[in-house]
């Protein structure tokens, strides 16, 4: 199965609103957001590196998202097979977590329509850079 239909499936299961961009939306979102910030894996494990603050995905795996504006936010995987170019805009960021903990696993990036942030989500660390001072408390 799909990163973004198991994404979707999990929306749907639980009645919150998403959508998926279309494609030369999604292309132009992608082209943006990874040449402001220059993420340094954007496959295997989805990493920024650099500057970026991180913490350990335990125990926020869940949680961290609570911190996000109440905002729309942009969900990517990683950019190799089936879902590259994907985008899902879920209308809620808060609602994230409540997401990821009803569907399998999986690495994924994070930011809004104005890119003012990007996470990247693997296994072992949530990374953000930009305006995530609410990461940099959690880092302590």
């Amino acid at each position: 199965m799909f990163k973004v239909d198991e994404f979707c499936r999990s929306c749907q299961e639980l009645a919150l609103p998403f959508n998926i961009l279309e494609p030369r939306a999604s292309l132009a979102f992608l082209s943006d957001v990874i040449e402001k910030y220059k993420p340094t894996r954007t496959s295997g494990h989805v990493a920024i590196g650099g500057d970026a603050t991180s913490i350990s995905l335990e125990p926020h795996e869940f949680s961290y998202s609570v911190h996000l504006d109440d905002e729309p936010i942009y969900i990517f995987f990683e950019q190799f097979g089936n879902d590259k170019n994907r985008v899902i805009v879920l209308n809620n960021g808060r609602n994230l977590g409540n997401v990821l903990q009803n569907a399998f696993g999986m690495e994924y990036f994070v930011s809004n329509e104005k890119q003012s942030f990007l996470l990247a989500v693997n296994w072992y660390a949530i990374e953000g850079i930009g305006s995530v001072d609410w990461l940099r408390n959690l880092a302590g």
